[in-house]
């Protein structure tokens, strides 16, 4: 078999009401994991940008991991070196996680001659993940929500974005592990809360899918995550009011945290990222920021 790569996008989540069942795929940052099959083995012979210092190369990698996930009874006749590259930041929010266990799964498939099948890629990833809605997006790009039935299957459905956005990052220094930010949730929600989040996630999907993005501002709004975990991350409240004041459609914490994503036009991308960024500063919130295109193609192998 020839050499390949796996190519696998992040993604950005929630976007404020759709929480753990909304997500998009963003045009960058990405993780690349290129193929060198024979040997014995799956094997990282480089790791390169996010993580390099830290994250393991051995079989605990979550890359391998789930290549031995998706191959099931097959893991044996996984052999391969394995070139590693990602420019997704880690813990900020963006779905490094997700892509790692899809990048694995992806490799694994394309080891066996496609035995492992699209879904056997998502089911593996999913599992990892423990929800859907970063996976669905990288994998299969655009917008999407999903969700997990009852018998543990995936659903989802592509949302179509009627007019082009920007994605304005502002991606703090500061970390945020998923388990942390999910540590703080709250156990139960007042009915009001429970309808108010539900009414917002409905328009959501209603305005990107008619390209109303002007009810973004409100679409985004959310009771159920961004308050308490406003408690980890006080700067917040003021990164997401920034964005907006300088014309972002709406804004929402990435994910779990800490990336702060404000969906906008084209023209206004560089003044809502300023914004954000000068937000951050006055809290002394050390970051970066990037201006990405919203809604970009899934996972390739090529």
């Amino acid at each position: 078999m020839n050499p390949f790569a796996v190519m696998v996008p992040c993604s950005t989540s929630n976007l404020g009401s759709g929480f753990d069942c909304v997500g998009i795929a963003l045009s960058g940052p990405d993780l690349i994991v290129r193929v060198k099959p024979g040997g014995e083995g799956l094997r990282i012979t480089h790791f390169s940008g996010e993580g390099e210092d830290r994250l393991p190369r051995d079989g605990s990698n979550r890359v391998i991991i789930a290549a031995q996930r998706a191959a099931g009874k097959d893991a044996g006749n996984l052999a391969a070196e394995l070139e590693v590259h990602s420019s997704i930041p880690l813990k900020r929010g963006l779905g490094s996680s997700a892509a790692a266990a899809l990048a694995g799964a992806l490799v694994a498939d394309r080891l066996l001659g496609g035995a492992v099948g699209e879904e056997g890629v998502l089911r593996a990833a999913v599992e990892m993940e423990g929800h859907p809605d970063n996976v669905v997006p990288s994998l299969r790009g655009g917008a999407q929500v999903s969700v997990r039935a009852s018998d543990g299957r995936v659903l989802s459905c592509p949302i179509p974005l009627k007019r082009t956005m920007r994605a304005a990052l502002y991606i703090p220094d500061q970390e945020l592990a998923t388990s942390a930010a999910r540590a703080v949730l709250p156990r139960q929600v007042s009915f009001e809360d429970a309808v108010f989040n539900l009414s917002r996630a409905a328009l959501l999907v209603a305005a990107l899918a008619q390209g109303q993005l002007e009810l973004l501002g409100e679409a985004m709004d959310d009771r159920l995550h961004q308050p308490a975990r406003a408690g980890l991350l006080p700067w917040l409240p003021d990164v997401l009011a920034a964005a907006k004041q300088a014309g972002a459609y709406g804004a929402a914490l990435s994910g779990a945290g800490t990336t702060v994503c404000a969906l906008c036009s084209a023209e206004l991308s560089r003044e809502v990222v300023a914004a954000m960024a000068t937000a951050a500063s006055a809290h002394r919130v050390a970051g970066r920021s990037e201006i990405v295109e919203v809604g970009g193609q899934g996972a390739r192998v090529v």
